[in-house]
């Protein structure tokens, strides 16, 4: 009877031991990741670049969702500033952050390929297109060898309603009213464009342009319908003049590399998902945008100003400069962007860019 007994105690540990060695063994849930995210917000917090990236905003919605959690990003509003956040996240003083990439233009003009003016077709198409262009495989292979050396990688971007709007007190109808007007521009690509066009840019911070424009420095404000819009430029100008100027405004989603490179598999995914869903939901918000923003000029007493379809191909004829110091800023890996760029865009202009990079 002690045999049975002992027999049946010890088949009954071989049962059940199993299920409590397993019990034990398993580990427990790691803690997310923690990436620190520099909010720029000299837009203004409402801004179409400004507002998916806000404190529980769309962005990180999408992070959360896309890592199952294994992500999350401590937003830090206005931790650097327009002109430093992608250097701040290239040398790892910030993990993660919006760079506008105008801003930046100067020191990663590669990045600005989509200010070529008649490149990409007018919003909200040219979201769509740039969106394609951005996120095929080979431009971001491009990019990536292109920006290692700074420290950053490019996850995806936010786009403008586009920098075609010259808000001042002169129509500008026709080619010929650009000849001499002295005009705020964004970026170097912005500046190429319109001198080439006849007129004078200027190179002014954003909290000058008000007091610039009420005092007679500059002519006219080139910025967005909507920036100027938020920034009360209807009760200065007397008009607003719609150009295809800069048909593709944005603000890149970077990432520190190592911080990029410590990554799970599964953790890098997410990010590269989350970040392109943002990418390609911008056309329907900038659509949106787009007839809100005509409304509220058209409530105003500025005057929007449409050129002639005729003055517009006129006007998109003269860019061949631009594009021709685009490619010498941009360095070797030019031409290659816009071989890819080109295969998405349906611009005006994409059929002379297209010779160009060959």
């Amino acid at each position: 009877m002690r045999l049975n007994k002992m027999f049946a105690a010890l088949a009954a540990a071989a049962l059940f031991a199993p299920f409590s060695l397993t019990a034990q063994a398993q580990p427990k849930p790691a803690a997310p990741t923690t990436l620190t995210f520099n909010w720029e917000g000299a837009y203004g917090r409402a801004n179409i670049l400004v507002f998916p990236f806000r404190p529980g905003g769309r962005y990180e919605q999408l992070v959360t969702q896309y890592t199952n959690g294994t992500v999350k990003l401590d937003n830090k509003e206005k931790l650097f500033s327009i002109m430093d956040s992608a250097y701040a996240v290239g040398d790892g003083r910030v993990m993660m952050g919006t760079q506008s990439i105008a801003a930046a233009s100067g020191t990663y003009p590669l990045l600005d390929f989509g200010g070529i003016p008649g490149l990409f077709s007018e919003m909200p198409n040219g979201a769509t297109e740039y969106a394609h262009a951005l996120l095929d495989p080979k431009m971001m292979a491009v990019l990536d060898n292109y920006t290692a050396k700074a420290g950053f990688k490019v996850l995806g971007s936010a786009i403008s309603l586009a920098n075609n709007a010259l808000w001042g007190n002169k129509p500008i109808k026709t080619l010929a009213d650009f000849k001499g007007v002295k005009m705020r521009a964004s970026g170097r690509t912005q500046t190429s464009a319109l001198r080439d066009l006849g007129g004078s840019p200027l190179t002014l911070s954003m909290a000058e342009i008000e007091e610039a424009l009420s005092r007679g420095t500059v002519d006219a404000i080139t910025t967005s319908k909507s920036f100027g819009a938020e920034r009360g430029l209807t009760q200065l100008s007397k008009y607003v003049s719609i150009w295809p100027i800069t048909p593709i405004f944005p603000q890149y989603i970077l990432i520190n590399l190592k911080a990029w490179e410590k990554l799970s598999p599964q953790q890098k995914e997410g990010l590269l998902r989350a970040s392109a869903q943002l990418t390609g939901e911008m056309a329907t918000a900038l659509e949106a945008a787009e007839f809100t923003y005509n409304l509220w000029i058209r409530s105003t007493k500025t005057e929007m100003v449409v050129p002639d379809d005729a003055e517009v191909r006129k006007a998109m004829g003269l860019m061949q400069p631009v594009v021709k110091e685009w490619l010498e800023t941009a360095g070797p890996l030019g031409k290659d962007v816009l071989r890819i760029a080109v295969t998405h865009a349906k611009g005006p202009s994409v059929g002379v860019i297209r010779d160009m990079a060959k």
